[in-house]
């Protein structure tokens, strides 16, 4: 059994606690979600109930009285935060030896649990070489290893798309029979006619619900999409499509790739025979974790190797500060473009460089705060937000840039529904002035509610979803 009494916790710079007079009681073998808005405090709940906090991160927290189990394993929603070794099968060993396996009896150890995950990579494999649907396959190879009889998923599917969501959602529920499940997760409808309970906190990180998922939905699906909680039915709230999302009176350019090949350890990764962008375009891109989404961003913006021309107009496109000019990439991982110590300082700067006048500056820079919820962190450290509020602030630096191409990968992972669908009418406003929006995404919902053309990486080409034909 999994108990905490009066639970009282506080981050060292917020305003307020997070948790305060919180109980909760958890018995085994049960299979528990935890919802409630972004910033409620259900990952660092997870890292309380794991023993995480405070045993290896010190928070100023109370409580009168907790129970919580030494034998778990933990999936976090940034699987690099969990990884020690350089190498993905020095990484698997490191966790057989803590479970003094013998040497003899790693490799098949190992080889099965990369298999149960769907990861193929040779011994020589570098962690930090991997996509972050592999590593987050990596972590999940992790955990079953352990054979631990108490699991605590924090989004474990977030970054993987959805073949690989759905098969290693199966696997989860195949070894869970006897164990305790704690969850975080927005990909419900994989889960919600599995689990026993749902517990929903409010934005004070109260608990205001605790049921079946039944009764969850019966009961409370207008406050849960108030919340902004995915929910079986959330994407009816969502946004109206654009009637002419093409149509813009600002063209600000065309995105042209010609005989692009990316490679990877000399081998072809991706191929782009011929690709013509237009302004005002939201492009998706999508396909199987590892297949080259991210590399392809990170080769327009002129940060990895490739032969062939990228152009915008008539300006062949060859060195990073040519692509900076034009174009504005947000990473998989928001922390990698931070610059500054403060929520309000990270977009403040994106406007004050675009005019002169700073107070427009101030308030576009209030009004983009108050649209992704970020005004209660606007003073705190970037490193200090949850996932979600980092990748919000990511994605609000792009968008208050003035560049013509943004380049998004996987803009709304992690994030709820209200932000997400507030980050989808951003996207519709910059589309009509004009600007092009290219995204990776595994999200079918957003993919074909919202884009105007549709790509997959197929067997090393970028290909069209309306024919069949590579372009």
């Amino acid at each position: 059994m999994i108990s905490i009494k009066n639970l009282r916790l506080k981050y060292p710079n917020a305003e307020k606690k997070i948790f305060d007079n919180l109980n909760l009681t958890i018995n085994n073998n049960e299979k528990v979600l935890l919802l409630g808005p972004s910033g409620s405090g259900k990952s660092t709940l997870l890292n309380v109930l794991s023993g995480i906090v405070p045993n290896l991160v010190d928070l100023p927290m109370k409580y009168d009285e907790l129970t919580i189990k030494s034998d778990c394993g933990v999936i976090f929603q940034d699987p690099d935060t969990q990884f020690c070794m350089p190498k993905v099968y020095e990484e698997l060993a490191f966790v057989l030896e803590n479970l003094q396996v013998p040497r003899n009896d790693m490799d098949s150890r190992i080889e099965s649990a990369l298999a149960a995950v769907g990861l193929d990579v040779n011994k020589d494999q570098y962690i930090n070489q991997l996509s972050g649907g592999m590593k987050q396959k990596l972590a999940i190879a992790e955990t079953i290893l352990q054979e631990t009889d108490t699991l605590f998923l924090d989004e474990p599917t977030a970054m993987l798309d959805s073949e690989s969501t759905e098969d290693l959602w199966k696997m989860i529920k195949q070894v869970w029979d006897k164990k305790t499940v704690i969850i975080v997760e927005h990909k419900v409808n994989h889960v919600w006619q599995h689990i026993d309970r749902v517990i929903l906190f409010n934005y004070d990180g109260e608990i205001i619900a605790d049921e079946t998922p039944q009764v969850i939905l019966r009961d409370f699906e207008k406050l849960l999409s108030e919340y902004g909680v995915w929910h079986p039915n959330a994407w009816e709230y969502a946004p109206s499509a654009l009637n002419n999302p093409t149509q813009s009176n600002n063209d600000l350019g065309t995105l042209y790739f010609k005989d692009i090949t990316i490679k990877r350890a000399k081998k072809n990764l991706l191929q782009i025979p011929e690709l013509a962008i237009s302004s005002g375009e939201w492009i998706t891109i999508t396909g199987q974790n590892g297949a080259g989404k991210t590399t392809l961003l990170e080769s327009i913006m002129q940060l990895i190797k490739y032969s062939g021309t990228f152009a915008i107009n008539n300006e062949t496109i060859r060195k990073i500060k040519q692509a900076a000019k034009h174009m504005f990439l947000v990473y998989q991982n928001p922390e990698s473009q931070f610059i500054t110590n403060s929520v309000y300082e990270e977009i403040f700067i994106q406007y004050k460089n675009q005019s002169k006048a700073s107070l427009n500056a101030k308030q576009a820079t209030d009004a983009m705060l108050e649209m992704l919820q970020l005004q209660a962190v606007q003073n705190q450290h970037p490193f200090e937000l949850s996932v979600g509020q980092k990748r919000r602030l990511s994605v609000a630096i792009a968008l208050s840039s003035s560049s013509k191409f943004l380049l998004l990968d996987e803009p709304t992972f992690g994030l709820d529904s209200h932000n997400t669908f507030n980050l989808i009418k951003l996207f519709q406003a910059r589309i009509q002035s004009g600007q092009t929006i290219i995204m990776v995404t595994h999200d079918s919902e957003l993919i074909s509610r919202y884009a105007t053309r549709k790509f997959n990486v197929e067997n090393q080409f970028l290909i069209e979803e309306k024919s069949d034909i590579n372009v």
